[in-house]
């Protein structure tokens, strides 16, 4: 299998296979399915392998280790898609077995023009939206608001002082809402916000590009920050993937 890499605004995936990943963590809820063997998920303290599907909390440090084909979904925590998921999450780490995930394994060996296989894909993840999207999740809408508002400016730094004023906050209040709905800094979010903006690029543009237009100092920067999040490089990442641009 090809690998396949898919970026949308509040949830990416990957398909096929990989090595040498390390130990990383992430802003994003991760879903890890094994098409074929088994999956192994390693953090500090647990050691999970399984044939089943597995279910990661955001900012758990992991490994993941497999020889063969899996599927990854990443999912941003504070949207409805999040909101859906973090229901069944009773630990850092857990295997998940529901009928959504029974669908989307079916159409995940289900073969089909590449087109229409990532239309169905993405369809099947958009249903697992919420029904709550015009009211308040469990975090607060404002900070939801502000991490929409990062994702749309990616391309530069966003001042605090920014942010703060477009959510109707203090700096400091809005410091302290940020941390206690996300689990992360202000910083660290702005910097998974363009990592997500500049992985499709990768493979269309040098690096020093990319850095360029995502916002981070230079490529030695954004290299750095892409391992610390993904655990591995994105030179590794561009020698195992092939990029479908969206």
């Amino acid at each position: 299998m090809i690998n396949h890499i898919q970026v949308e605004k509040d949830f990416g995936w990957f398909i096929g296979s990989f090595d040498n990943n390390q130990f990383h963590k992430h802003y994003a809820l991760q879903i890890s399915i094994p098409l074929t063997g088994t999956i192994t998920i390693n953090t500090p303290i647990h050691h999970l392998t399984t044939q089943k599907a597995i279910i990661i909390k955001s900012n758990i440090k992991h490994q993941v280790l497999s020889k063969s084909d899996h599927f990854i979904l990443l999912i941003n925590p504070v949207s409805a898609l999040g909101h859906f998921w973090n229901r069944f999450l009773k630990k850092d780490i857990q295997e998940i077995n529901t009928t959504i995930i029974d669908q989307l394994i079916s159409i995940l060996h289900h073969k089909t023009s590449f087109p229409d296989f990532i239309e169905q894909v993405n369809s099947t993840i958009q249903a697992m939206e919420c029904n709550c999207k015009t009211a308040l999740h469990d975090g607060d809408l404002r900070i939801s608001n502000a991490l929409d508002y990062l994702y749309e400016h990616a391309d530069r730094i966003v001042s605090l002082e920014e942010i703060a004023n477009y959510s109707h906050l203090s700096e400091s209040r809005f410091i302290h809402l940020f941390k206690e709905n996300t689990g992360i800094t202000y910083r660290r979010a702005q910097l998974w916000n363009k990592i997500l903006v500049g992985m499709p690029l990768i493979g269309t543009k040098t690096f020093t590009e990319i850095a360029h237009q995502t916002g981070f100092s230079d490529s030695a920067h954004f290299s750095r920050v892409f391992k610390e999040n993904f655990g591995f490089s994105p030179r590794d990442f561009l020698h195992f993937s092939q990029f479908i641009q969206v």
